[in-house]
């Protein structure tokens, strides 16, 4: 039985998220709060598996109130946003001081929302609780995870056929965790990197253009939304529109399709559409990651690339959030290196500019 918080300050809000979740004889709702502090007292004392946080009440803001319950009483957090532009820089901001996940207010439905739960029950933490002391057995069990994750890394040096190899693109799939994991990552990428930087996130199109802006600001490389018909720049990222697909031509120009182009996708941006569009252009100069979110998107464009000669490196079980693309990657062994998040940046750096 998955136990569940839910909190807004709305009561309309509050009776329907709590009337969606009760048709899962899995799921019961344990609490309901009507603002920030009412959450994090609550938090602490029914430890709900999962909490379901607005954004906007009075007193203490969703946001507030993720980054204490991370400090105190870390739990999977599901925030319920609006689509307007200033609720995705809140959202934005939300998932980067801890929360997992979202869900719209206007996409708010049973289906929707209880996949929603269970993803978020599994989804492993990236904060851990400043005042909350680990029994023994946690510690000895994390590090257990950690050696575990280090021994499947490639740590000796890449020696590639030709002695020396240039990147002239990398491709990144990432889905749930993947805002948190990007605000870690690019900020310690070198501007100096021979290469372009093209994201497939899974977001919708309201909040692409607020995560770029949001990177951009905390970054050394620039960081946009991509616009189709543009030329690829080294030492810059582009970010997939949401809602569209996209992929790199000959000579390094971006396309971006409709949804309804690749009717087989689910995911929209798909990570397996980049990936096999930049290993046709690029081929061994194509340095392919995927990183941390739900299902198997980038896969079947792994299995292109690969054919391809292109590099591929896949996150880190104990370092993603949801692990669920890398493991797609991983089981069917198709990865150079497994690399966890707090490495990735270094890595994509010493590939890049040392060869």
């Amino acid at each position: 039985m998955i136990k569940v918080l839910i909190v807004d300050d709305s009561s309309f809000m509050r009776v329907r998220i709590r009337t969606l979740l009760e048709t899962s004889s899995e799921i019961k709702v344990v609490g309901i709060a009507r603002d920030g502090m009412d959450a994090l007292r609550k938090a602490i004392i029914l430890k709900p598996d999962v909490i379901t946080m607005d954004i906007n009440m009075p007193d203490m803001s969703g946001i507030e109130a993720v980054e204490l319950i991370m400090k105190q009483c870390p739990t999977p957090i599901i925030m319920v946003s609006s689509l307007t532009y200033s609720g995705a820089h809140e959202t934005l901001e939300a998932l980067e001081k801890g929360a997992v996940d979202y869900i719209h207010k206007d996409n708010l439905t049973e289906k929707n929302l209880i996949e929603k739960i269970f993803i978020a029950k599994d989804a492993k933490l990236t904060v851990t609780a400043e005042n909350v002391q680990k029994p023994p057995g946690a510690v000895i069990q994390e590090a257990k995870e950690k050696i575990l994750s280090d021994s499947l890394k490639t740590v000796q040096p890449v020696v590639f056929p030709s002695g020396h190899r240039t990147f002239s693109v990398i491709g990144i799939g990432i889905s749930t965790g993947g805002p948190g994991a990007l605000a870690k990552v690019l900020p310690q990428i070198s501007p100096d990197i021979p290469a372009s930087i093209v994201i497939a996130q899974h977001m919708p199109p309201s909040f692409t253009k607020p995560l770029a802006e949001r990177l951009d600001r905390i970054s050394r490389l620039s960081v946009k939304e991509a616009e189709a018909g543009e030329q690829l720049i080294p030492g810059r990222a582009y970010i997939c529109p949401g809602g569209k697909h996209i992929m790199i031509e000959k000579k390094g120009i971006v396309s971006l399709y409709d949804k309804e182009k690749f009717a087989g996708h689910h995911y929209c941006p798909s990570a397996s559409l980049l990936m096999s569009s930049i290993s046709k252009v690029y081929e061994e100069n194509a340095l392919c990651i995927i990183m941390t979110g739900m299902g198997s998107d980038g896969l079947e464009g792994i299995i292109e690339a690969k054919k391809r000669g292109s590099y591929v490196i896949a996150q880190s079980e104990s370092s993603s959030v949801i692990f669920g693309m890398p493991k797609a990657v991983i089981s069917n062994n198709l990865q150079d290196e497994i690399v966890h998040l707090d490495d990735m940046a270094d890595r994509i750096n010493t590939l890049c500019l040392n060869g």
